[in-house]
């Protein structure tokens, strides 16, 4: 995976969910990225303390200790830590009656012990008019103790506050585990109870469960209901009802193993249930079904015959390599996911797509979102999860554009198959790279090469060794540059060779804009002659120059070649294209007889070309059309094109499209991609579309709702043609 800058930076995420296997609050730490296991072998001085009641070990004692378990292994029994509050991490709450927080021996940074996620006094949940912990506390912990991939803490759920400032509540260092005796055998006709389920477990070690098991219980929390939007479910359940001695239900679907519908009952505490499903140890300590296979099989005694399988995921022809010229399809990136594995990939990945459903919106509290794109924006096709992924330029969202389904974004960042059953990105490491065709890629950019830039023929560029800091100034004819490109992806070339050239810059600072403003503004088109500046790469065997940055261009008459498709054009009809026909305050041609036609529209005389432009209004609550009358074209391929431009200095988009008209009733829009214009001078908008066959239909001219790309304001409109390749 190649990048466009040569470094990016991530913002560490603060999200409140549920998480897949934890009764957590939030935000959160992650455990096991504090690393304060120093060394391998030598134990740190000042270690005091045998870990019992009488003799509690300090901070020191307790990290010597758990340097010498394995990665992910506990203690086998529980210890007691002495020390003062460093930070608190997580204060003790009443929703999950937990806190998380570092102690040491003088309450300074050195050699601090992490209590994490530990119950309160009396090894209970926190409750109001409790005593909440504060840095110089003096505390007592009482735990089992782990090694969590470099972390000496304590093991999540098996420890708690014993003593807080000289006070304490007693409390069994192991809590005896109520419930019934272990029941059944995990068969539709004798399920296991909740106590058989974890003793089952129990013997799974961290692994999956071979084959689906039956377990009953009754409801004693409600974490996530069942919704329309995921089909699915969260909640705990025991044999009495109660907290206590609970099995955890991740992600279940419906009866019948079907996404939960409108209509269908929702589970409430109390109610019996019957789970069917596959079931796990989750790190070794969270007893759970496995998310996405397992479903309520019966609901207070009513049960829908189902089938054991989990249902056919949609599915979709995987596309694409991951590249900013090549995005990963949501197929593409599922199947990429799937071979990286329960890990995160190795390299960023671009993938694409239209928002499916969302599950946490971008809001300036956290500046993160998560959802689904898919291939056609529907739960039909497969849907690729975007997990607590940041704004537009790897930023915090602090204001501007929302998701809404249906939107086309393209998503950077690594990814993984998280827990081996969901291909999603990795959390803090990715970001929207583009929304609705507003670009604003993220990360730290090459700064503008200073000093000696090596002015060099294309030949001896690519025979020269590959590096991020040597500098080459290039002169060639710009070849292969699609219409509408986004990225500045083209082939330069000149009498002694070619190469490719990937993702162009502006020449000011790296700017944030898309190469289409750019081509614009410097008339960057097939066979102009650019000159640019960048270092010498390869992806896939292939040279490039990457890092590139426009440095001069000439353009001399049109063209060469005058049409660098290749083949013949002809031009289909297309009244008053020039806007210079007017009658009754309209442009002759260009008022549908059906609903496409939704823009006021007058007379501007600032034109691109002739007199006359057209001024389409604009509405800061809603998108507007400009759009030809009804016209019949056969099948082939066509380019619709027009000049824009902005009549405020406020940033304006517009988007190029057709709809089909049939009977007078418009179908479903076919758009382009935005384009970002502004008032000092007019830009070429062009889109390409095929029609299978003979079609009636409108071009159109969007005019979009205010945004953080767009001001909702008029634009004018000119020039436009439609040809026929």
């Amino acid at each position: 995976m190649k990048k466009l800058f040569s470094k990016l930076m991530f913002m560490a995420l603060a999200a409140i969910t549920f998480t897949a296997c934890e009764d957590v609050p939030s935000p959160y730490d992650i455990p096991g990225t504090g690393n304060n296991v120093p060394g391998t072998s030598t134990e740190i001085e000042g270690g005091t303390g045998t870990g019992s009641l009488s003799d509690p070990f300090n901070s020191i004692a307790a990290l010597n200790y758990g340097k010498k378990l394995a990665s992910g292994e506990e203690s086998s029994d529980y210890y007691y830590i002495k020390g003062k509050v460093v930070s608190v991490k997580e204060e003790f709450t009443t929703q999950y009656g937990n806190g998380t927080f570092y102690i040491s021996d003088d309450g300074t940074a050195a050699n601090q012990f992490y209590a994490y996620r530990v119950l309160y006094m009396g090894n209970k949940k926190f409750a109001n008019g409790d005593v909440q912990i504060k840095p110089g506390d003096d505390v007592i912990v009482c735990g089992k103790i782990t090694n969590y991939n470099g972390t000496v803490e304590t093991a999540q759920n098996k420890g708690f506050l014993y003593a807080l400032n000289g006070e304490n509540r007693g409390g069994e260092p192991q809590p005896a585990t109520p419930g019934a005796d272990p029941v059944g055998n995990g068969t539709k006709d004798s399920p296991y109870n909740v106590s058989g389920v974890l003793k089952y477990i129990s013997t799974l070690g961290t692994e999956e469960s071979p084959q689906q098991v039956y377990i009953k219980g009754r409801v004693s929390q409600v974490k996530e209901e069942y919704t329309t939007q995921y089909g699915n479910g969260t909640f705990y359940i025991s044999d009495d009802g109660k907290t206590s001695n609970e099995f955890y239900v991740f992600r279940a679907l419906y009866l019948g193993n079907k996404k939960f519908n409108n209509g269908d009952a929702q589970i409430a505490v109390g109610d019996e249930v019957i789970i069917c499903g596959n079931v796990v140890n989750f790190r070794g300590n969270t007893p759970e079904t496995v998310q996405n296979k397992s479903y309520l099989y019966s609901l207070n005694g009513v049960v829908v015959e189902e089938n054991p399988d989990q249902p056919d995921t949609p599915t979709g022809e995987a596309k694409g390599t991951g590249t900013l010229a090549d995005p990963y399809n949501p197929a593409g990136a599922i199947k990429y996911a799937k071979e990286v594995g329960d890990k995160e990939s190795d390299n960023e990945v671009y993938i694409k797509g239209k928002v499916a459903s969302i599950k946490d919106q971008y809001g300036a509290q956290y500046g993160n979102a998560t959802f689904d794109i898919s291939e056609d924006g529907t739960a039909n096709s497969a849907a690729f999860t975007v997990y607590r992924a940041l704004y537009l330029g790897n930023e915090k969202y602090t204001k501007g554009a929302t998701l809404n389904v249906g939107d086309d974004v393209i998503v950077y960042g690594k990814v993984t198959n998280y827990r081996g059953n969901t291909p999603e990105t990795v959390q803090g490491k990715a970001y929207l790279y583009s929304l609705n065709g507003a670009t604003e890629p993220g990360g730290d950019t090459p700064e503008q090469p200073g000093g000696d830039v090596k002015a060099v023929t294309i030949a001896e560029f690519n025979a020269a060794a590959e590096s991020n800091d040597v500098w080459y100034k290039l002169t060639g004819v710009v070849k292969n540059l699609k219409d509408g490109d986004q990225y500045g992806n083209f082939d330069l070339e000149d009498a002694s060779g070619s190469v490719y050239v990937y993702g162009l810059l502006s020449e000011k600072d790296g700017a944030k804009k898309q190469f289409q403003a750019l081509a614009n503004e410097k008339g960057i088109k097939n066979g102009s002659k650019l000159t640019i500046i960048g270092n010498r790469g390869s992806y896939n065997g292939k040279i490039e120059v990457m890092n590139a940055y426009f440095f001069s261009i000439e353009n001399d008459g049109d063209t060469p070649g005058e049409d660098p498709t290749g083949g013949d054009t002809t031009v289909s009809s297309l009244t008053n294209g020039g806007f210079e026909t007017w009658a009754d305050g309209q442009p002759t041609g260009w008022k549908s007889a059906s609903t496409a036609s939704s823009a006021t529209l007058s007379q501007s005389s600032d034109a691109h070309g002739g007199k006359y432009s057209v001024n389409v209004n604009g509405k800061e609550g809603s998108n507007v059309r400009l759009a030809s009358q009804e016209i019949t074209l056969a099948a082939g391929t066509y380019v619709f094109s027009f000049y824009a431009k902005a009549t405020t200095a406020d940033p304006a988009q517009v988007r190029p499209g057709y709809v089909p008209v049939t009977d007078g009733k418009v179908g479903s829009y076919a758009y382009g991609d935005y384009a970002t214009i502004n008032n000092s001078g007019w830009t070429q908008v062009t889109t390409e579309f095929t029609l299978d066959g003979e079609t009636t239909l409108c071009l159109v001219v969007m005019n979009p709702k205010k945004s953080n790309y767009s001001s909702g304001k008029d634009v004018l409109v000119d020039d436009a043609t439609l040809t026929k390749k």
